[in-house]
């Protein structure tokens, strides 16, 4: 009960590491019109499938006890974007922080990358890996799909609707063969991502 309890505290979408304040690029596509209300869920399906399965695949990694810096390195090396990588290392060491705080002791390193950090006190807390990686991944959803609801007009009842329909994508993209990863590219929202700062007006940093 105490690892279920620890899990849905620290994969809360709402969890206090600046997630709202990132788009990853979806704030481009709203203002260029290739992310729409009517083809949300097909580009999440499609984003699952490859920034999912990549995003889990550190997670997992991290659980099972590689060295966590080389890792985070590695993982931003696969980022093309600045902004995105940016945007994972700051949340990565607002979540040890956090994380270390409420154990009070230093058990996740404050140099990590997002995922990687969530891979490290997940083992920690004794969460099991799969688990781990489908709530990592659910919660990055549910946050990058709280952003299209401030970006175009999606409800809330649609939202949840859509999350609903994503959990096979999650499920498959959390237990992804080995090596899955590395075949992973996103050009759409990584590109969408450097070309955030030539906005005229923004709601994101990212």
């Amino acid at each position: 009960m105490d690892s279920l309890l620890d899990l849905l505290q620290i994969a809360d979408s709402a969890l206090p590491i600046g997630g709202t304040a990132h788009s990853f690029g979806l704030e481009t596509l709203a203002e260029e019109n290739l992310l729409t209300p009517e083809n949300a869920e097909q580009f999440f399906n499609d984003y699952l499938a490859e920034a999912g399965t990549l995003e889990c695949a550190f997670v997992r990694r991290a659980w099972r006890g590689e060295e966590p810096q080389g890792l985070s390195d590695e993982f931003n090396a696969r980022r093309p974007a600045r902004e995105s990588r940016d945007a994972s290392q700051k949340m990565g060491q607002r979540f040890a922080r956090l994380v270390n705080s409420l154990e009070r002791e230093r058990v996740v390193p404050e140099t990590l990358t997002y995922p990687v950090a969530f891979g490290v006190a997940a083992a920690h807390l004794g969460i099991e890996e799969h688990t781990a990686a489908a709530a990592y991944l659910r919660q990055s959803v549910a946050g990058l799909l709280s952003a299209c609801q401030r970006l175009m007009p999606i409800g809330q009842v649609a939202a949840s609707c859509m999350m609903w329909d994503l959990k096979p994508a999650i499920a498959r993209a959390a237990t992804a063969p080995e090596n899955t990863e590395v075949s992973c590219f996103t050009p759409l929202p990584e590109l969408a991502s450097m070309r955030h700062g030539s906005l005229e007006t923004r709601l994101f940093i990212s």
